[in-house]
């Protein structure tokens, strides 16, 4: 009797064991197929022009993720003007960086006066309208031979503002995609 006892309490241990490994395997590959619909936006390389009293500041902006982003806005505090475009893919066939012009007079708000968040800021979506968000510090550093200040913007340090969704969000989310897209 003790041994039926034992065999029944290793098998009922082992097909656990394996019901655990297969639940694993399945959630990590859930998590793997929902991250290469992820889309990444970030500024990779940053450009500036000093004209007289104009800066030019033409940061390149770039999808290192696997999906696609989707209605893409790069704005800055104290800068009157924004970049939008529909979408952004990442490296394949229809790959492009896009560079962003962003002229600051000397009248500028972020010149002119201080600011105390100063961010540059990308706003964008994925395929399943999940809002992401790349906050970039930006620093004024003020010139003591003339009024305006200089902007310096930090690329290394960005504050990343992603959906988490849940392991069971994740599933339906990928159910809900079509084959094809």
């Amino acid at each position: 009797m003790d041994w039926l006892l034992l065999i029944a309490f290793l098998v009922v241990l082992i097909i656990s064991g394996a019901g655990v490994f297969a639940l694993y395997r399945f959630v990590g590959k859930i998590k793997r197929e929902f991250q290469q619909h992820q889309p990444a936006l970030r500024i990779t390389n940053m450009s500036a022009m000093n004209a007289g009293e104009v800066i030019t500041l033409t940061p390149e902006l770039e999808n290192v993720g696997r999906g696609v982003a989707h209605d893409c806005i790069v704005q800055l505090a104290g800068w009157e003007g924004s970049f939008a475009v529909k979408s952004i893919h990442p490296k394949g066939p229809r790959y492009q960086r896009h560079s962003v012009p962003i002229v600051l007079g000397q009248d500028a708000p972020i010149r002119t006066k201080e600011m105390s968040r100063c961010y540059l800021r990308l706003a964008y979506r994925d395929r399943w309208e999940q809002r992401y968000e790349c906050w970039y510090p930006v620093a004024q550093i003020k010139d003591v031979n003339t009024p305006p200040y200089s902007i310096q913007i930090d690329l290394s340090h960005p504050e990343l503002t992603e959906p988490r969704p849940s392991f069971r969000e994740m599933w339906k989310l990928l159910r809900r995609t079509p084959a094809n897209d």
